[in-house]
């Protein structure tokens, strides 16, 4: 008797939660007819969230102790962000670079967020049960026109902001669906180098050449390392001091290096759909050649498009940029070599380094310690690229001291001074070369606030 009652129990709440769920949604269909706007993603939260509370005061329907959620539930359907509107928008959310939702066996999906380079668990009440979850990823999924089901189990899609989500259910993942929310650089605004300096990602010194030398010198730059190694965070720190007045033009996979300070800028994205791809990341490389770009940025090289990055990397007069995956100077070698052959060009080893010299001035690594609490992602190292002569170190992360120290101790060594002739071709393109840049004077930097000597 006992079990057959708590059976009822179970299916009444499941009854109640329906009922409330269609509630929630005829409330938004009449906001939508009688106020639009509220949809259109234009206004601002708190006039969506007054509007909403209103509408939902004037319903006799509503208990008193439901209408808070209630209302969290219509605004999430007017922002498009739906129960997770509170790490898209509002008080911190600028720092949520993604959310993360993971099926559990109780069938409560446990919630996750990246902020500062490490993921947050922030809870289990967001979806009741695995079939809300799913039902959130579909809703998208179909805005995005593209099918989420047991035919179609893995999805990317894309919210209205340009969020991009990856989704993955069904058979693919038997205890429920799986996604991630990666947030559009909209939402996000770059991270100030300051930001990074303060965090200890590199140390001023090494900051403060890097934009004087590289940036306002428009260098070829290629930024590499692991993934979550910060490697779009930094070249959007770096992209922060790019001149306003410069035409610069994007192309990426997914939209993630928005630069809100540059006016001139057009942001390319490869266009996919269901399992084809209509424009490629090839075809907008060709496109940013000739549209004659004052700088030109690549998001992420990963494949056959190296071809085209490297012929416009050569054309562009005002400074190449790109990331990619490698963490020092012999994975990029493999890995560029790895690329060309995708493309069908059999590069010879011997020529190999001659066409990243014509690629980059510069390289930079970055990578994310675990050791410490605090998973700090790091800069490992600056290398100059010399034609005919290889790879110089200009500074790097020094590993062997925090090993020694347990990592107590971050300091980088500035093991040699840009060579003069790349010196003389970057003053001749606008930087701002310092007598500290020219010659070794401490062999060893720390951080701002280290108190070392």
């Amino acid at each position: 008797m006992r079990e057959r009652l708590e059976f009822e129990s179970g299916d009444w709440l499941k009854v109640i939660e329906r009922q409330k769920e269609e509630l929630v949604e005829e409330i938004a269909r009449e906001l939508h007819k009688e106020r639009p706007e509220l949809f259109s993603g234009e206004l601002k939260l708190e006039e969506v969230e007054a509007a909403v509370r209103q509408a939902v005061l004037a319903r006799h329907d509503v208990l008193p102790e439901e209408r808070e959620e209630v209302v969290r539930k219509i605004v999430g359907h007017a922002t498009g962000y739906g129960v997770l509107q509170e790490f898209f928008v509002g008080p911190g959310a600028e720092e949520i670079t993604e959310v993360l939702v993971n099926p559990s066996k109780d069938g409560r999906p446990k919630v996750y967020y990246g902020r500062h380079g490490r993921s947050h668990y922030a809870g289990d009440h967001y979806f009741k049960s695995n079939e809300e979850a799913l039902r959130y990823c579909q809703r998208i999924c179909e805005d995005a026109g593209r099918p989420f089901t047991e035919n179609a189990p893995i999805v990317d899609a894309w919210l209205k902001d340009g969020s991009r989500l990856a989704a993955i259910g069904f058979k693919v993942s038997p205890l429920g669906v799986a996604f991630t929310i990666r947030k559009s650089p909209v939402t996000r605004p770059p991270m100030p180098m300051e930001r990074l300096v303060e965090s200890g990602m590199l140390p001023e010194f090494v900051a403060g050449m890097l934009i004087d030398l590289l940036v306002h010198g428009h260098a070829n730059v290629g930024v590499f390392g692991r993934t979550d190694s910060g490697k779009t965070t930094f070249l959007r720190a770096l992209a922060m001091h790019i001149d306003p007045r410069e035409r610069v033009f994007i192309a990426e996979t997914s939209f993630e290096l928005f630069l809100p300070h540059l006016g001139n800028c057009v942001n390319l994205v490869e266009v996919v759909y269901g399992d084809r791809t209509i424009v490629d990341m090839t075809q907008l490389c060709r496109v940013m050649n000739r549209s004659n770009p004052d700088r030109a940025i690549v998001g992420e090289i990963r494949s056959k498009e190296i071809i085209a990055a490297s012929q416009m990397a050569t054309s562009t007069s005002g400074g190449f940029w790109t990331t990619g995956h490698a963490g020092d100077v012999y994975q990029l070698r493999s890995r560029l070599w790895g690329m060309f052959m995708d493309g069908g060009v059999n590069l010879p080893r011997e020529f190999l380094d001659e066409v990243i010299a014509s690629m980059f001035h510069f390289v930079i690594f970055l990578d994310k310690e675990t050791v410490t609490e605090e998973r700090r992602r790091t800069l490992m190292e600056v290398v100059e690229v010399v034609p005919g002569e290889g790879y110089r170190t200009i500074v790097r992360f020094d590993t062997e001291e925090f090993a020694k120290s347990g990592g107590k101790v971050r300091r980088w060594v500035f093991e040699n001074p840009v060579s003069p002739r790349r010196l003389a071709h970057l003053a001749f393109r606008g930087a701002r070369v310092k007598p500290e840049y020219e010659t070794v004077r401490e062999k060893y930097v720390y951080p701002e606030g280290s108190g070392a000597a």
